[in-house]
Parts: C-alpha cells; sequence; structure tokens
C-alpha cells in the first residue's frame, strides 16, 4: 500500500478530537432544546388567564441542534 493512502496517526487522532468537539456542542445543543421544550409545556400547563400577554417564543428558526447540524 502506498503511503499516501494510508492517514497517520496524528490525522486520525485530530479527527477524532474534532469529532469530540463537535459531539459536545451538539450534545449541549440538544440539552438546551430539551430546557426550552420543557418550559414551553410547563407553561401550556397553566392555566390559560395566568399566561396573558406571554409569548411562548416559537418561531420558524431552526432549533439550535438543527444550526449544528447544518454547519
Amino acid at each position: 500500500m502506498e503511503d499516501y493512502d494510508v492517514p497517520s496517526a496524528a490525522s486520525i487522532l485530530a479527527s477524532v478530537k474534532e469529532q469530540e468537539a463537535r459531539f459536545e456542542r451538539l450534545t449541549r445543543a440538544l440539552e438546551d432544546e430539551r430546557r426550552n421544550v420543557s418550559l414551553q409545556l410547563e407553561r401550556g400547563s397553566l392555566p390559560s388567564d395566568m399566561l396573558a400577554g406571554r409569548t411562548t417564543g416559537m418561531s420558524n428558526q431552526p432549533l439550535a441542534w438543527q444550526q449544528m447540524v447544518m454547519q
């Protein structure tokens, strides 16, 4: 096998470290979304008169984890 076909240990390690960092970012983004959904569910279970004038913060923008995946 020729040398240029075999990735070096350093390049493999760098790739793994980048994947780990991306996984950590995605994990944090998913946890943030879980908290947001939990808050929205709590708000949804409150009587409607307690919610008067409040918005749920929902929009047409992608969720944080979706933005991370699209990068």
